[in-house]
């Protein structure tokens, strides 16, 4: 079987925001209904959750895969997408050995950049998974910058033979441009923008809308800025803010969460505070809430 290229398996990540909201609703219940602190805290616990798991989606596949490829060589080039925009002929030779089951086509656009489209159509059978919709990468590249953007349209994923309680589908995209030089080892700057909407069958939606900036190198990327605004399906309406930049360091094998670094968060005209700690390499993080404190391990959430 043909090994898929690594930018495919992104879409399998980030589908993982379409259906881990509903997940929280049961793992986060208030502890104590009856007072409106207990719930103000639970609701901006749940929306943090949330948040962290976008996190993972955006930056913690994107980055290790980046420090996978380039592996403490001096090579330029070297992006998560890199190989895809360089050429129409390139893109035809990656997507190649792409095994899916979904039509694939290649479009040059008046812009210089190029759209590969993965179409699942209806849905069919890719990988021990069932997907359908439609996922577009449109880039460019050189060797020491470029630009791309991930779209989704009608998009959902399931295990086969998987029950799916919820059905929705996923609309939205991740853009960004990059850049980097090897002045002083490697060097890397990005800008993006992202937007996602699901949509399930009953009605109900969920929104996420975020801009910001990273730098980083061959050891991890520092989020200087990181805006961002939405809401969910328990009506929970949220916006937040990067106070300290949020760092995340490859050498931190099993942690998924960003190392150090502060947010400010408001859930439904509350405020509040999630703080990284000071660079240890765990999956804890502490909200602060008007007072409280809460300290929260996703290893032991996701256990």
């Amino acid at each position: 079987m043909k090994m898929k290229i690594k930018s495919f398996k992104i879409v399998a990540f980030l589908f993982v925001i379409s259906v881990f909201s509903a997940c929280m609703e049961e793992q986060v219940k208030p502890e104590d209904k009856k007072t409106e602190d207990k719930k103000s805290s639970t609701e901006t616990k749940r929306v943090v959750l949330l948040k962290t798991k976008l996190d993972n989606a955006a930056f913690n596949l994107f980055g290790s895969k980046f420090k996978t490829d380039v592996g403490g060589r001096n090579q330029t080039g070297v992006h998560r997408f890199s190989g895809l925009f360089r050429n129409k002929a390139e893109a035809a030779r990656v997507t190649g050995d792409w095994d899916t089951c979904a039509l694939v086509t290649i479009t040059e656009n008046t812009d210089g950049t190029y759209t590969v489209i993965l179409n699942f159509g209806e849905g069919c059978e890719d990988d021990g998974k069932f997907i359908t919709g439609i996922v577009a990468f449109t880039g460019s590249e050189t060797d020491t910058s470029g630009v791309f953007k991930i779209a989704f349209d009608k998009f959902s994923e399931r295990a086969i033979g998987e029950v799916v309680e919820k059905p929705s589908t996923v609309n939205g995209f991740y853009e960004g441009s990059w850049s980097f030089s090897l002045n002083n080892g490697l060097e890397y700057e990005e800008a993006f923008k992202t937007a996602f909407e699901v949509n399930y069958q009953d009605g109900a939606k969920e929104t996420f809308a975020g801009e910001g900036e990273l730098a980083g190198d061959l050891d991890g990327f520092v989020v200087s800025k990181y805006n961002f605004a939405g809401s969910n399906l328990n009506h929970d309406v949220y916006a937040a803010f990067v106070v300290n930049p949020l760092v995340y360091d490859f050498d931190c094998k099993n942690t998924t969460i960003f190392t150090a670094g502060t947010e400010a968060f408001k859930v439904n005209d509350k405020s509040s505070a999630v703080d990284f700690g000071q660079g240890a390499c765990d999956n804890i993080f502490t909200l602060l809430f008007e007072g409280v404190t809460i300290i929260i391990d996703l290893d032991k959430i996701n256990s």
